[in-house]
């Protein structure tokens, strides 16, 4: 029998499917913006991407102060670069991630929440892709409040993976 969140789980594309913006559209060199004295802007991009990832955990990142991203970036809600069914957007499977870090949530805190909407999310490769979700959800435990919550998940074809869900720190 399978659990509550197994059956919402739905054929996620593998990481191969998404359109990542620094990906060479032909045999250029990923590097190609970067002549060979360039190396120390590389290396600057790389260590203001990781600051600004450390500062937020991952949810918040100003992608606009680097030029290369290696890898990471900002989930487009109304694109459909990662999803393979006809007619659903990255917003539509956000929610469906979304609500099994509510579930997760609401297992380990016994709190009832319900998802209002997906506000953002960023994502980086990793063994999956890993997806760093803000959303709001209703707190019927706290008078119907709605809250900012962050949940980072992880996922493959085969298996999702939520790794956390907790209030946003700034709305706590």
């Amino acid at each position: 029998m399978l659990s509550p969140i197994e059956n919402e789980r739905s054929e996620i594309p593998s990481p191969e499917k998404l359109k990542l913006v620094e990906e060479p559209s032909d045999d250029e060199s990923k590097f190609s913006n970067y002549d060979s004295d360039d190396w120390e802007t590389l290396s600057d991009d790389l260590r203001l991407l990781d600051e600004e990832w450390g500062k937020s955990g991952g949810f918040d990142v100003d992608f606009s102060k680097v030029r290369h991203r290696f890898g990471r970036g900002a989930v487009h809600l109304d694109d459909d670069n990662m999803v393979s069914e006809p007619h659903e957007t990255n917003r539509d499977l956000l929610n469906r991630l979304s609500n099994m870090a509510i579930s997760f949530y609401n297992d380990k805190t016994g709190i009832k929440l319900e998802l209002v909407k997906v506000l953002r999310a960023n994502f980086h490769p990793s063994a999956a892709i890993t997806l760093y979700i803000t959303f709001e959800a209703n707190d019927p435990s706290d008078g119907n409040q709605t809250k900012r919550y962050q949940a980072v998940v992880r996922y493959l074809s085969f298996d999702i993976e939520v790794c956390s869900c907790n209030p946003e720190p700034s709305s706590s």
